[in-house]
């Protein structure tokens, strides 16, 4: 097991429903199933329960040598404002996901609300990926690029993903025939990686940052969707080019921090 509260706090429910990652069930219990890589494990009171052999998994996965205290007070000197949002979103943890995950996933969430972007996953991953055993249950594990290079617009059809099917097998057929070759973009400084990816169909800037954050640790990445452009207009008197600078010069090296302690406020303040 892991404890995830060993450093600094964790909160499942801040973690798993933040808008960054869609393939965390909780449970009636208040605990969580998860799945990444094709890995499985419980998270329950902070605790990760898992095998002995997965433990270094889940460790990377969870960034659990990410200095939140340091990064918090750097982020409240900064900006006053933002330490209502922090207090809010407290044991909230930006996760290292799969690189192929997220940039499927977020292809899926372009002008989607969260729980239909958690059913086309789910329905995509139990159709078309391998069975995963845990704890008496069968889960299914994402299914590689080159596990889907076979469908067909139609064979998508059964995801209800709508327009996206289109963006999604391009994707596919991009990194399946080593077009977009993942390996390389996780090696590119940020804005080169950004360009590689908004080469797939779908994938624009605010959808490359996400993917940039949550699945590469480019913390200095600030996506910005509807939510969060209205929120820097209203709340920072700041928009376009201005929004941009005020941005870089606020928060710097932790953007994606700060994006996302300000995303989950509002959003559950609306």
């Amino acid at each position: 097991m892991i404890n995830l509260n060993e450093k600094f706090p964790f909160n499942g429910k801040n973690t798993f429903n933040c808008g960054q990652c869609f393939r965390w069930t909780e449970e009636a219990d208040g605990s969580f199933v998860g799945i990444a890589s094709g890995h499985v494990c419980r998270v329950k009171d902070g605790m990760v329960i898992c095998g002995p052999e997965e433990e270094r998994f889940w460790a990377a996965y969870f960034a659990l040598d990410i200095p939140y205290d340091v990064i918090t007070r750097d982020l409240i000197t900064k900006d006053p404002h933002i330490e209502s949002c922090i207090a809010f979103g407290q044991g909230m943890r930006i996760l290292r996901q799969d690189l192929w995950e997220t940039m499927v996933s977020f292809i899926i969430s372009a002008n989607n609300h969260i729980p239909r972007i958690r059913n086309i996953v789910e329905m995509l991953c139990s159709t078309y990926g391998q069975p995963l055993d845990f704890e008496g249950k069968v889960y299914h594990s994402f299914p590689s690029a080159k596990e889907l290079v076979h469908l067909q617009k139609e064979d998508l059809q059964v995801l209800h993903a709508g327009y996206r099917d289109v963006y999604l097998l391009d994707a596919i057929r991009k990194v399946a025939h080593g077009e977009i070759a993942l390996e390389q973009i996780q090696e590119m400084e940020t804005a080169a990686a950004r360009q590689e990816l908004m080469r797939i169909k779908g994938i624009g800037k605010k959808v490359a940052d996400c993917i940039l954050l949550f699945a590469l640790g480019r913390y200095e990445v600030f996506p910005q969707d509807v939510w969060i452009k209205r929120i820097l207009k209203d709340v920072y008197a700041v928009e376009g080019n201005a929004a941009q600078a005020f941005i870089t010069q606020t928060y710097g090296e932790y953007g994606g921090f700060a994006q996302q302690y300000l995303f989950h406020f509002y959003r559950n303040h609306r």
